[in-house]
């Protein structure tokens, strides 16, 4: 039997075929390439065409505004003591345009009017509560005063008499007093029954060993002290020294609290200068003062 001869055609069909399948495969991918390029490029140009929005142009900035920081201004109390003796005086203060305070001794002819006209006219009233001076023969502190003598029963029972002698009263400041402030023991008699009728404290210092604002702070009474006395010397000048000086004092400390008296020379010192002052500081009521200072 003669020998069949074995076909290479079935090998290198397959290998043709797996060859062109390969290069069908490149060329497809190639063409996808060239579509997905075509299209990128022609969105790109497309792009390049279209003008920006005008929300999208760059806006130049105005200038930021300077920064303007507030100082505020320094605060100034001005307390007229020893009223109650004339109701004039009264009407003399009441003109100036400012919160002054006003102190009425209790027990005098006016005592209750003028604290009654005052609060009505938007005015402070203080209790100016008489107490025991160094020098008692030669300065009479008045009805109603306390003394060192009291027991601290009779330095209780005076001091609520006097409260309710003078109505409308927001604190109480001494006067005279230059002996009873420097007694803590009786002080704090004083000063208690101030923190039971919700009543500040001002200590008009009288004498620079007064205990008075010390133990007021250390009870938690609402206190403050006195810087400047106005007219010691009834001389309208050396009273619109003093108003300078308060302002002075008040610019350095942040606030500052003079005591006058219803002098004709320091009504019209204060007269001519209040308008002067409103433009350095702040006049206010002695309770706003002390609500106002920081500890």
């Amino acid at each position: 039997m003669a020998k069949t001869r074995k076909s290479k055609r079935g090998p290198l069909f397959l290998k043709a075929l797996f060859i062109f399948g390969i290069a069908l495969i490149f060329f497809i991918i190639a063409i996808v390439g060239f579509i997905i390029y075509s299209d990128y490029k022609r969105k790109e140009e497309a792009t390049k065409n279209i003008p920006l929005p005008p929300q999208v142009a760059k806006i130049e900035k105005p200038p930021a505004p300077p920064v303007t920081v507030h100082i505020p201004k320094a605060k100034v109390a001005i307390v007229i003591d020893d009223m109650g003796r004339d109701i004039r005086q009264l009407r003399d203060i009441l003109e100036i345009d400012a919160p002054i305070s006003i102190a009425v001794l209790p027990f005098l002819p006016y005592s209750k009017d003028i604290a009654t006209e005052a609060s009505s006219k938007g005015r402070e009233v203080l209790l100016h509560l008489p107490m025991e001076p160094k020098d008692s023969n030669n300065n009479d502190p008045g009805k109603g005063a306390v003394f060192t003598d009291m027991t601290e029963a009779q330095v209780a029972e005076q001091v609520r008499r006097d409260i309710e002698a003078v109505p409308y009263i927001t604190g109480v400041n001494n006067h005279m007093g230059s002996r009873f402030t420097e007694d803590e023991r009786l002080m704090r008699i004083v000063l208690n029954i101030a923190k039971t009728k919700n009543l500040f404290f001002l200590d008009s210092k009288t004498t620079s060993k007064s205990t008075g604002y010390r133990l007021a702070k250390g009870m938690e009474v609402k206190a403050a002290s006195r810087q400047v006395f106005l007219d010691n010397e009834e001389d309208i000048n050396y009273i619109k020294g003093q108003i300078l000086e308060l302002v002075e004092i008040a610019k350095k400390r942040g606030s500052a609290i003079a005591i006058g008296h219803p002098h004709p020379s320091t009504i019209a010192a204060l007269k001519e200068m209040i308008p002067l002052l409103n433009k350095d500081v702040d006049i206010v009521t002695v309770s706003s003062l002390i609500d106002s200072i920081k500890e």
